[in-house]
């Protein structure tokens, strides 16, 4: 299973982060929690800019997360909690 990041990302309603991943060429859409930007990357606020530097700063492990998730649900879609980063 061949696992890309494009970069693209936006803060999406209830205060998640959604990032694109190509899982064998195609797009699939992941997310990462409120939540888990405040206990595990930093986070102390709620605008977009907050949430965006959050997940910025912790793009790396957010990552590998999601990739951990893809590679086990065979590229499904990936919606990160504060429990995937332990």
């Amino acid at each position: 299973m061949t696992i890309e990041f494009s970069g693209r990302r936006h803060v999406v309603a209830a205060a998640r982060v959604a990032f694109e991943a190509r899982v064998n060429g195609q797009e699939i859409w992941c997310s990462v929690s409120l939540d888990a930007l405040n206990d595990h990357f930093g986070n102390t606020g709620t605008s977009s800019h907050d949430l965006l530097s959050a997940f910025e700063g912790g793009r790396v492990q957010i990552e590998e997360a999601a990739r951990r998730q893809l590679e086990r649900n065979h590229g499904q879609s990936v919606e990160l909690e504060t429990n995937d980063f332990k």
